[in-house]
């Protein structure tokens, strides 16, 4: 696998696991009892997007590093799938 196809895949799964990480530990302005006006009670009630950020690098890194072993170190693919429909 080329560096360019690695990065690719990597900035696939950064962006998949980003939509799993931003719900972690969410505390919404409703959750609070604080809403701030002209704000929507769903905004979220503390920024935190930077550790988010960085829990989701971490996250995607780990996946990213399991699907690499899978793939290229014992050659898991799409061949090596049971066939249901012959």
């Amino acid at each position: 696998m080329s560096l360019i196809t690695a990065i690719a895949y990597y900035a696939l799964f950064w962006w998949l696991t980003l939509f799993a990480v931003l719900s972690i530990g969410l505390r919404t302005q409703d959750d609070e009892g604080e809403v701030v006006p002209g704000t929507p009670s769903s905004a979220p009630a503390k920024g935190g997007l930077w550790k988010r950020l960085l829990l989701n690098t971490v996250i995607s890194g780990v996946v990213f590093g399991c699907w690499y072993y899978a793939t290229q170190i014992m050659g898991i693919g799409i061949d090596s799938m049971p066939r249901f429909f012959d």
